[in-house]
């Protein structure tokens, strides 16, 4: 396991059980919230966006919205139906004419139209209205109208070309994951609604299964990102999205091949972990891409596992593994942290030495992934009352740029110091879109 969590300078670090682990990053969460939702930097492979720091409803609501309605359906507690039904309601406030939701880019920034961002958030925002209209809950209509609107608008009205849907509408670029996630959104709005939508789904299929791996070696099961041309990466937590739609298209169709296809990628998807997490994926040439290694985001991997194992042998060592990296990465206020390696991204050879400041900087849009991952898990029994207040401040030590630095973070702010000179670089409160200091 990485040590770098095991290294701060005050706090130290221990590691929670898995009820204690959901409620505490449930509690961090809340720190997160501001007006109009769920804000903060992120950290990525593609490029980060550490400046706006404001709300974005992107896929961070996807994990939100099924993890609080998981932890619902497994203590009847309404604290967390409470908390689901704000997030859905930020949602609905967030709604542009065009159907499009506000500030749904993720790591570009504050910009609408954000593929598979908001085919998440119509995942999420259905399985709350699945959940609501079993309960007889008029409130399922509203957030169902929502839904709606941007399918009709956005994913059926621009990114669909006949065949599949388009990574953007000036993009003819088709991603496979990015299919899988508007499959998901589909299936779920025809199960609500009556409508078939059997030929969007069926498109979307296709071009999951098609960008799938046959030969041998270690990609073998994965889906390329096609978005990534001639590189032809095999993107793990991308696979594992893929994986979760094709199990859930099993569920609805009752098609084997589907399944089987599923199958394929749970077998590529435990060849990618490692001790430290889930590795960024593999080169054509079959060599892994062990930069960055990702702690969070494996929270997809794990969910997809999860929801395999009913149907093909899943090694039970793999995810208690995975569940145990989540567990022992855990920061004190309940946060996650987002990789290890971010500063050398594309390495073949596993990182050593201090995280960089986006590997420790923690997501709401990665913490998510692993708040849905870990509520399949939780029990009732296990599970404390809502409204832990994590601890009011740690530090951890990392760098930026070449330099030793400090991290810390409250309940209430972010802030990154250079270790020589004590200089603040960077400071974010999160009551605001943007940071008070930016010097990165």
């Amino acid at each position: 396991m990485l040590s770098f969590l095991q290294e701060q300078p005050r706090t130290a670090h221990t590691t929670h059980s898995l009820g204690q682990a959901v409620s505490l990053l449930d509690a961090w969460l809340q720190t997160m919230r501001q007006h109009g939702g769920y804000g903060g930097p992120v950290s990525h492979w593609w490029e980060s966006c550490l400046l706006y720091s404001g709300p974005k409803i992107d896929w961070r609501y996807e994990g939100i919205l099924c993890g609080y309605v998981q932890l619902y359906q497994r203590t009847g507690n309404p604290c967390w139906l409470a908390r689901a039904c704000d997030a859905a309601d930020d949602i609905c406030r967030a709604q542009l004419p065009t159907g499009n939701f506000l500030n749904s880019s993720f790591q570009q920034g504050p910009i609408e139209g954000g593929t598979p961002h908001e085919a998440a958030v119509v995942v999420g925002l259905l399985e709350l209205a699945r959940l609501l209209h079993h309960h007889g809950d008029e409130r399922w209509q509203r957030y169902m109208d929502i839904a709606e609107r941007n399918i009709r608008a956005y994913l059926l009205g621009r990114l669909w070309n006949g065949n599949a849907f388009l990574d953007q509408p000036w993009n003819t670029t088709m991603v496979p994951n990015k299919n899988a996630t508007t499959l998901e959104a589909l299936l779920l709005y025809e199960e609500l609604s009556g409508e078939s939508m059997e030929e969007y789904i069926t498109g979307a299929a296709q071009l999951v299964i098609g960008a799938q791996v046959t030969q041998p070696g270690m990609r073998e099961g994965a889906t390329i990102h096609l978005g990534t041309k001639a590189h032809q990466l095999a993107i793990p937590i991308y696979t594992a999205r893929c994986l979760a739609a094709l199990v859930r298209l099993y569920e609805r169709w009752g098609e084997r091949h589907y399944l089987l296809a599923a199958a394929r990628m749970g077998q590529f998807l435990v060849r990618a972990v490692v001790s430290q997490g889930v590795i960024f994926g593999f080169y054509p040439n079959n060599r892994p891409i062990m930069a960055p290694c990702w702690l969070s985001p494996a929270g997809d991997v794990l969910r997809a596992l999860l929801v395999l194992r009913p149907y093909t042998e899943v090694p039970e060592t793999v995810i208690e593994h995975l569940q145990q990296v989540l567990l022992r990465q855990q920061l004190p206020n309940g946060a996650m942290p987002t990789a290890y390696g971010l500063g050398s991204k594309g390495s073949t050879r596993p990182v050593v030495g201090q995280p960089d400041f986006r590997d420790v900087l923690p997501a709401v849009g990665w913490c998510d992934k692993a708040f849905r991952a870990l509520s399949l898990l939780v029990t009732a029994d296990d599970l404390p009352e809502p409204h832990v207040a994590p601890p009011r401040e740690f530090v951890v030590a990392c760098s930026w740029k070449g330099q030793d630095c400090l991290y810390r973070e409250t309940d209430l702010d972010m802030q990154l110091r250079l270790v020589r000179s004590g200089r603040e670089i960077y400071w974010w409160r999160k009551n605001e879109c943007y940071p008070r200091t930016y010097q990165l």
